[in-house]
């Protein structure tokens, strides 16, 4: 009687699986977008291309980019940096210490959350804020 698995047929079947498993589990690397909107160590936040984006977007509501009020203006690195009639509100290297950074918390330490009149910005808009600062506030 003929043996119709031999070992030479158990070896190949057992390797063209491992090849196709292999295969098949690298067939997306490198494709995969960040999902999980955590700030990597290894990220640059950039001013010009994450941080003005942010208060364009949210900060518009004739608060502080057109009407600078408060005496602060978001419209530009110097005005944001310049602060406000009641001091700075960024403090480069120390993102919790900044003014801004409280105002964007659910319970700030003073004052009503901004953006006054609307939803809180989300952790992650936070966070990266935060990380720009504590990585010097630079105008990038």
């Amino acid at each position: 009687m003929k043996k119709h698995f031999s070992y030479l047929n158990t070896f190949i079947i057992g390797y063209s699986l491992f090849i196709i498993i292999c295969l098949w589990s690298c067939s997306d690397l490198g494709t995969n977008p960040k999902t999980d909107n955590s700030i990597e160590p290894s990220d640059v936040v950039s001013y010009n291309d994450d941080i003005q984006p942010i208060f364009n977007q949210n900060c518009g509501n004739s608060c502080h980019l057109n009407n600078s009020s408060g005496g602060l203006s978001l419209s530009s690195y110097n005005g944001l940096m310049s602060g406000g009639n009641n001091g700075v509100v960024i403090v480069p290297g120390d993102g919790a210490g900044s003014v801004i950074v409280q105002k964007l918390s659910s319970n700030p330490p003073f004052g009503d959350r901004m953006p006054k009149g609307s939803s809180a910005l989300s952790s992650h808009i936070i966070e990266l804020i935060t990380t720009w600062i504590n990585d010097g506030a630079e105008n990038n």
